[in-house]
């Protein structure tokens, strides 16, 4: 199972993604989203602000490493 997540300006529009795999401990950042605006966004669930940035920051970490 994976997870992709997305950081969001208005209704629609992508500024940052990431997708995380939790049984492989996976984290890839997208500082620059391939996609820029939500496909069907009313199927997408809201995360709270703080898992998406702790994600991030993880994913920031192990790039750098």
């Amino acid at each position: 199972m994976s997870y992709t997540m997305y950081e969001i300006e208005g209704d629609d529009t992508i500024l940052r993604m990431l997708t995380f795999i939790p049984d492989n401990d996976e984290i890839h950042i997208y500082p620059k989203p391939p996609v820029k605006k939500l496909y069907k966004p009313e199927l997408c669930k809201k995360v709270e602000e703080n898992e998406f940035l702790g994600l991030w920051a993880m994913g920031e970490e192990r790039k750098k490493g």
